[in-house]
């Protein structure tokens, strides 16, 4: 899949999703990042380059005097092309940058307490899978369903930090392992902080989620608490001009034995909606 037809296929499903009567903000990035060496260069480096299109679609909906329901979408998918060298036969090699799929939808119950319960269904996958040598589609796919309170400590045009936490169950399908479906049910952690960095035009974003299943009811589930973190910093430079740097931390044992770490750096266009 190009980014070019990941972003024609999102933009056509935002367009059906945008209707009215709902809080939304929306945003699309197309960044870039290379670096070119020449052929006599000393030394391992390898002209390079990488594009990734992302969209974020953030919506909010009050159903009645007491329930909110609310809604974020965040979608990326890049590839990258690498030289290979003279004594690999040369040509150019392309593989998968970025792959992302995250959907959260929470039923929040506004009471004006301290704390409000919630149900929530978190969606996380990616577009393609090629750990081997048939691709295959939105896979692997897990889905978390929570049932718990959470509390937004403030909100605003210059910063947010809320947190979530719960009981959850937890399913996961994927069909490249011989036990293609697995389910367990623990306690599940959300944290979400944005700010401004010295200009309303520069912000960060750092979102933590953490599970702890504590009773396996298909395949098996780890010792430690599984966790993904990541923080994003992007500045806008101009209407359609951006820069981002985005930093992953996963761990999962089941996966390695230690954490994983996933950097990336772009700069390219950007548009959002509504634009300030």
């Amino acid at each position: 899949m190009s980014s070019f037809r990941f972003a024609l296929t999102v933009s056509a499903t935002l367009s059906v999703a945008l209707a009215a009567g709902w809080e939304q903000k929306a945003g699309f990035e197309l960044l870039f990042n290379q670096g070119y060496y020449s052929a006599n260069w000393q030394g391992s480096e390898q002209t390079s380059g990488a594009l990734t299109t992302s969209v974020t679609h953030q919506a909010a909906r009050r159903l009645s005097r007491t329930l909110r329901l609310e809604h974020d979408l965040g979608l990326a998918f890049g590839q990258q092309v690498r030289q290979r060298d003279s004594a690999a036969g040369g040509g150019w090699e392309i593989s998968k940058s970025e792959d992302r799929i995250r959907l959260d939808e929470v039923l929040r119950f506004t009471l004006g307490a301290w704390i409000d319960p919630l149900f929530g269904v978190q969606l996380k996958s990616q577009f393609t899978d090629t750990r081997d040598t048939n691709t295959l589609f939105i896979n692997p796919l897990q889905l978390i369903e929570t049932f718990g309170a959470g509390r937004k400590f403030y909100d605003d045009l210059t910063r947010a930090l809320s947190t979530e936490i719960g009981a959850a169950a937890r399913q996961e399908w994927d069909a490249r392992e011989s036990l293609a479906f697995t389910a367990d049910a623990g306690l599940s952690w959300n944290s979400l902080f944005k700010t401004i960095v010295f200009t309303p035009n520069a912000g960060y974003v750092t979102r933590l989620t953490v599970y702890k299943p504590f009773v396996v009811l298909s395949g098996a589930a780890g010792i430690w608490p599984q966790v993904d973190w990541d923080h994003e910093l992007s500045a806008r430079f101009n209407k359609a001009l951006s820069g981002k740097v985005y930093v992953q931390i996963l761990f999962d044992e089941k996966v390695h034995e230690r954490p994983r770490l996933k950097q990336t750096l772009g700069m390219g266009l950007s548009l959002a909606w509504p634009s300030n």
